[in-house]
């Protein structure tokens, strides 16, 4: 099932479309075994994107991971949000935190 990743106000951030891609990918594996997680995990995603519009600056830069100037910031213990900017925010990345970000973030 493909699931349409619907930001409800634009204005506080931008989604990349490769972060896009990476929502519905985190989504439909989850979703595979459990649509209810699915549904939960996406929605603590956005909702930690539009907590970054309010506090662009709590996420760090990871410059052992990436010579861009991103900042990163961890949602659950398990995904990690890759942003750039304050206003708007632009979400770059959303990767699995045991995935191999350095190899992910190489081609942006």
């Amino acid at each position: 099932m493909d699931q349409k990743i619907v930001v409800t106000n634009p204005k506080l951030y931008i989604l990349s479309p490769q972060a896009e891609n990476d929502l519905a990918g985190i989504y439909a594996y989850i979703a595979r075994d459990n649509l209810d997680a699915a549904e939960r995990t996406l929605d603590k995603l956005l909702s930690a994107c539009e907590l970054l519009t309010d506090n662009p600056k709590i996420g760090q830069y990871r410059y052992d991971l990436t010579p861009l100037p991103v900042r990163f910031w961890l949602v659950q213990p398990r995904y990690f949000l890759i942003y750039r900017g304050e206003n708007p925010v632009e979400i770059v990345r959303v990767l699995a935190a045991n995935m191999d970000i350095a190899r992910e973030l190489a081609g942006e």
